[in-house]
């Protein structure tokens, strides 16, 4: 049975990567200890994927696979603008439990305006930056975009993909900061 909510299937995902042993269950909570402990797997996998009806607006197929760039030359073809004080604390509100992992830290780098956090597990790196573009075809229109680079340790190719928010005008802060939210919390839903 799916999850009925993101929040939901967020919680799931955690537990299952806690029975996994890709988290330690120092690092969580003693209910999700407890969830790991007395739910079967299978179920558990069951509610990490979400109820939706059709394709939700950040599924795994809304992210572009490169294979023909490397990650600089990607990040540097899409130049950000700078983030303002509202977007900076909604990053700050989502550092806890990214990717499902313990407190991230999102670092700014104003020099290239990008938030950037960096990851490891297993011996895999995985680096998200996160950039706020300018439409190139209407000025006043903005997308946050995030760019993601998987390093493994058996194998020299790095896996690179990236995704785009929704559009939203970048004066009105209330529509920027719920997108900005929204599309973080979609993206940290899927465990990348």
């Amino acid at each position: 049975m799916p999850a009925s909510s993101e929040k939901q299937a967020k919680l799931f995902r955690l537990v299952r990567a806690v029975q996994k042993g890709k988290v330690s269950p120092k690092k969580v909570s003693k209910n999700v200890r407890q969830m790991a402990k007395s739910i079967s797997p299978k179920t558990v996998k069951d509610f990490t994927k979400l109820n939706e009806d059709g394709e939700g607006e950040y599924t795994l197929s809304k992210f572009k696979q490169i294979k023909d760039k490397s990650f600089n030359d990607l990040l540097n073809e899409n130049l950000g603008i700078p983030f303002d004080k509202q977007e900076l604390i909604v990053f700050q509100s989502k550092q806890d439990n990214f990717a499902g992992f313990g407190k991230t830290s999102f670092l700014l780098n104003k020099n290239k305006n990008e938030i950037v956090a960096e990851l490891f597990s297993n011996g895999t790196t995985k680096k998200f930056v996160f950039k706020k573009l300018i439409d190139n075809k209407d000025k006043n229109v903005n997308k946050y975009s995030l760019f993601i680079q998987i390093t493994y340790p058996d194998k020299p190719d790095k896996d690179i993909f990236y995704t785009l928010s929704n559009n939203f005008n970048d004066k009105n802060i209330s529509e920027k900061t719920k997108i900005l939210s929204d599309f973080i919390e979609r993206i940290n839903s899927y465990g990348i």
